[in-house]
């Protein structure tokens, strides 16, 4: 269900789309005869900008009838108050325009080593302006076959072993463009959504502080966790050191680009004939920062898996990851050492801590019901009511949120990182 209170943008004309045509097809003469908008914000989805479907009909080059279907990334400034000083709209530009032909480049001489089809890592992008408004415009993967996984369920393992085969290989990928150009991936993504700032902050304490203390009342009536809900009230006492340690410093021993937000919705899915799925491309690249590989592993495991593989296959796609990065380091320039497993897997234990705050901090966010996200936006999560009453309804709307929330409080608590 989109959002009916997002008007369509008025600077979504039939000239706009020619240049973004043009730009993305490398073709000139273009004519577009019609442009069908569909608005596709979701309220509890689209926190940073709106989203449209265009749909074209043109002329080519050739002054043939085509169609196609593009997505409109709009962020207007109301929106972008709030986290402008994150430059969403100049990472995401720079990550499709310049980062991501080299990274998919990179991996060429390994498809032909190995024998794939050509790699791509997401969607294609057409075309970027900051006037009116910040607007980016990508291909529509759905008009390729490609699908979203429900965000309430999460992924199976199939799914999330094809993400973490992708997310290896586009970690191996960075680390060689940060050896060779590291003024494009080092120097300009220097941090993610958790600023440092921002982290200071009393509305940040405020939200996520809450989303803890209704964690730990949950589980203190649970059977088993009474020393855990000590730990956590403990932790709460300590807010903001504690989630200043789990993030910085960003480096480890072995950096990418984090993508920042791997998450369910930002992951889509490609099947073939007997609906197996055997394709995958990830979208919003607009929270990239440089860091250890362990802050995209562990916010992944920790926000978009079913529940029965959290408790039972976590391990599994941990080493899928370690062979698939592994593997691919392997065809490509990269001077310095190469990872073992156990680096990889100690790089991984390192931010366990960081997997937590995602695990109570976004999670319930991610998997609410959707009726009971409807209205979530950052402006509204900023009024302390609002704030308190969704909260509510994060952790008890969906059965499977506390219940992964509770095999992860176990687990961290073995591994002492509440201590």
């Amino acid at each position: 269900m989109s959002d009916p209170t997002v008007e369509l943008p008025l600077y979504l004309t039939p000239n706009f789309f020619r240049r973004c045509l043009e730009h993305g097809l490398q073709q000139q003469d273009l004519q577009v005869l019609d442009v069908k908008l569909t608005n596709l914000t979701r309220g509890g989805e689209n926190y940073c900008s709106n989203i449209y479907r265009a749909n074209i009909k043109y002329k080519n080059t050739e002054r043939n009838n085509v169609e196609i279907s593009l997505i409109v990334k709009s962020m207007p400034d109301e929106k972008q108050a709030i986290l402008a000083r994150l430059h969403i709209y100049n990472k995401e530009s720079i990550f499709y325009m310049h980062i991501k032909p080299k990274l998919e480049t990179l991996m060429w001489p390994r498809n032909q080593i190995v024998g794939h089809e050509k790699w791509e890592l997401g969607a294609k992008h057409f075309y970027s302006t900051t006037q009116p408004e910040q607007t980016i415009i990508f291909e529509d993967l759905c008009s390729d076959g490609y699908q979203l996984k429900c965000r309430q369920l999460g992924l199976n393992f199939d799914h999330a072993a094809l993400v973490m085969k992708k997310l290896a290989q586009y970690h191996a990928l960075t680390m060689v463009m940060a050896e060779h150009e590291p003024e494009i991936i080092i120097d300009r993504y220097p941090f993610g959504l958790l600023h440092m700032d921002a982290i200071k902050s009393e509305p940040f304490k405020l939200l996520f502080g809450t989303q803890l203390l209704k964690l730990a009342a949950l589980v203190g009536d649970c059977e088993g966790f009474g020393s855990i809900t000590r730990k956590l009230y403990r932790y709460h006492e300590h807010f903001t050191e504690r989630v200043l340690k789990s993030v910085y410093p960003l480096r480890g021993a072995f950096n990418v680009l984090n993508h920042g937000d791997l998450w369910v919705n930002n992951i889509f899915f490609k099947y073939d004939n007997q609906y197996k799925v055997e394709k995958v491309k990830i979208i919003d690249f607009q929270l990239c920062f440089y860091g250890s590989l362990g802050f995209d592993v562990n916010y992944f495991l920790n926000t978009s898996l079913e529940l029965d593989v959290l408790r039972t296959q976590r391990q599994q796609l941990i080493d899928i990851y370690c062979e698939s990065l592994m593997e691919c380091l392997k065809h490509l320039p990269l001077s310095k050492p190469h990872p073992t497993c156990d680096d990889i897997l100690e790089e991984i234990r390192a931010r366990e801590a960081y997997g937590f705050f995602v695990a109570f901090g976004f999670f319930p966010l991610m998997s609410m019901i959707g009726i009971d996200s409807e209205d979530n936006s950052l402006k509204n999560f900023h009024d302390e009511e609002f704030a308190k009453q969704k909260v509510q309804l994060m952790f008890e709307g969906n059965v499977r949120t506390l219940e992964s929330l509770k095999f992860a409080l176990q687990r961290l608590d073995d591994l002492h990182i509440f201590d």
